[in-house]
């Protein structure tokens, strides 16, 4: 019996949100991981070998000084490469977001089947490169407002959250998706604020168990082989740290839930969709119509 849809434009409280997002990825996570991987996956893939090169640059530089010798060159914290993985670990982070929107957006407009590679895909493409380059002034917003006082951070990041869905869903432009913004978080600050909390911790313990169990493993398998072995496994680590970001899978669902939930409190369509559908009418059906008359 096919599991009935998550009804995304509803009013929902905290727990709702919540329940409702892990109610979505267990009815959908297989499509949406194929479509995650399938989509974002270069993106993880590059950052983790990156990422691998560089972890490999500075364990060696680090032994070097550990056992008495000088390495041959310094490894700059904050170097070309390190820069180069930065932006596509931020890269990585915005395909995510952008596949997971698109996601819930053709799932919403479909009745009963899940959406398709293709249809998310051609989401993905119209909104990815806008929402990129939208993403910078945001998130130098967001960081200004961190650096100033820690509060005004919190307070646009939550503003904020819901940017990317307001552009990909209603196709708004930068200057009316940061307007909405605004207009939607009205009396609901606090209530989005604790939602987004309980969801970030869940994905950063569950990422974070995740990177430590495999950096206790790949500890011990290093400390026992040799140096060769060493940069292969420091690739193969990095690898499965970036692929631990799926978990964010989660914060991306949860904070486009609540921008339903928004729009909802704020434009109630969803309410007035079922209100429309009371007067369609249909055909009455006699449910004694496939009995023989008796006489």
């Amino acid at each position: 019996m096919a599991q009935q849809k998550v009804e995304l434009r509803k009013v929902r409280d905290f727990s709702d949100n919540l329940n409702d997002t892990f109610h979505f990825i267990k009815q959908n996570y297989k499509p949406l991981l194929l479509y995650v991987f399938g989509i974002s996956g270069l993106f993880m893939l590059v950052a983790a070998i990156l990422s691998g090169i560089y972890q490999g640059e500075s364990l060696s530089h680090f032994e070097a000084i550990f056992k008495g010798k000088k390495s041959g060159k310094s490894v700059e914290v904050f170097s070309g490469l390190y820069m180069v993985f930065i932006l596509f670990l931020w890269l990585t982070s915005v395909a995510l977001q952008v596949v997971v929107v698109s996601y819930l957006k053709v799932y919403e407009e479909k009745d009963k089947n899940i959406p398709t590679f293709e249809e998310v895909w051609n989401v993905f493409r119209k909104h990815f490169l806008p929402i990129t380059f939208y993403q910078i002034p945001i998130l130098i917003l967001i960081l200004i407002g961190s650096v100033l006082c820690l509060a005004p951070g919190i307070y646009l990041g939550v503003v904020l959250a819901v940017f990317s869905s307001i552009i990909i869903i209603e196709d708004e432009s930068f200057s009316g998706a940061f307007n909405r913004c605004f207009t939607l978080i009205k009396e609901n600050f606090w209530s989005s604020l604790g939602v987004y909390f309980v969801i970030f911790m869940i994905s950063y313990f569950g990422s974070g168990i995740v990177a430590l169990v495999v950096g206790i493993i790949t500890g011990v398998i290093s400390y026992l082989t040799t140096e060769d072995v060493k940069s292969t496994i420091a690739i193969v680590t990095s690898i499965l740290n970036v692929l631990s970001f799926v978990f964010y899978i989660l914060v991306f669902v949860s904070i486009t839930i609540n921008y339903y939930n928004l729009t909802e409190r704020y434009d109630g369509v969803g309410i007035l969709r079922r209100l429309d559908g009371l007067g369609v009418d249909k055909p009455v059906v006699n449910p004694h119509s496939n009995l023989e008359e008796e006489y």
